[in-house]
């Protein structure tokens, strides 16, 4: 099959890695300086090989104004998942020449009020390298599932706490943090609201112990206008102006209007993954690498 005019001209390019891993992590921290830290890059490689990667597609994949990130163009949200993929594809692979096939029975508990399909693919990809390892998986809430991995039918959970929290076992590790962000359907100021009407999930939930601290740091009054244990549900509820809520970068979408300090919103922490090993064993501890690329 004959490559079309683009695709030739992509290949005879040759699009790199760390181009795509460059465009990766501006685009989910949001500007240079985090990514940087992160990739052990400076802020002035990242960028010279994010616009050789723009020469090479032949568009803009992220907005910039004044030297700061404003979001991705349309071709970049077009492109961002499949770059997410690649470098995800390409980890397994080189991580399979190390690690021993997974053969056995794994029982996993995983958030349900959070977005998390990025943790999905990786299961998904773990299995198909693995075939004769079983996964069960297992999604309720943080406090559903301590409760679950206390009486041992989980052997991993992964849960959600407050940012800065000290976890609680020794192999206990922190995954993923994310942080946190007021958002309405349209533009409000918090000082012209008497009470706050609040979006947010059910009582053991971090996110929702995030907002409630939040508010309470500046004395600001609210109420439960909406709860839900759906993450889908908590975001139609604020779509359609039923309150205000707080939602992770991941999730953020036109949809939403992201509330600042100009808005009169009070600060408010990020939230942490915590990956919990409840079962001693090999087979156990292989597994959780493979979830530690959940980010």
């Amino acid at each position: 099959m004959r490559l079309d005019t683009q695709d030739e001209r992509l290949v005879a390019r040759g699009i790199t890695l760390e181009q795509m891993r460059t465009f990766v992590f501006v685009a989910e921290e949001g500007g240079f300086g985090k990514a940087g830290e992160l990739l052990g890059r400076t802020q002035s490689t990242l960028s010279t090989s994010l616009r050789r990667l723009e020469d090479d597609v032949g568009c803009k994949l992220i907005e910039r104004r004044q030297g700061h990130i404003v979001g991705l163009t349309e071709e970049g949200r077009q492109l961002l998942p499949a770059a997410r993929d690649i470098l995800r594809r390409t980890s397994r692979a080189v991580n399979s020449l190390k690690q021993p096939n997974l053969k056995g029975r794994v029982a996993l508990g995983v958030p349900d009020d959070f977005a998390i399909d990025n943790l999905h693919n990786i299961i998904s990809l773990c299995i198909e390298e693995n075939p004769d390892l079983r996964v069960e998986v297992t999604s309720a809430s943080s406090p559903t599932l301590s409760a679950m991995a206390d009486k041992q039918l989980l052997d991993i959970i992964i849960l959600k706490g407050v940012s800065g929290q000290p976890v609680e076992a020794e192999s206990d590790k922190i995954i993923r943090t994310d942080p946190l962000y007021w958002v309405s359907a349209e533009p409000i100021n918090f000082d012209d609201i008497q009470e706050i009407p609040l979006v947010t999930f059910l009582d053991g939930c971090a996110i929702r112990e995030c907002a409630v601290t939040s508010l309470n740091n500046v004395n600001r009054s609210y109420y439960f206008s909406y709860t839900s244990s759906s993450f889908e549900n908590i975001k139609s509820a604020i779509q359609n102006r039923l309150g205000v809520g707080v939602l992770p970068r991941h999730s953020l979408s036109d949809d939403f209007y992201i509330l600042s300090e100009h808005n009169g919103a009070p600060n408010i922490p990020s939230v942490q993954f915590i990956l919990s090993i409840t079962k001693t064993g090999e087979l156990y501890e292989n597994f959780s690498r493979y979830l530690t690329s959940f980010s």
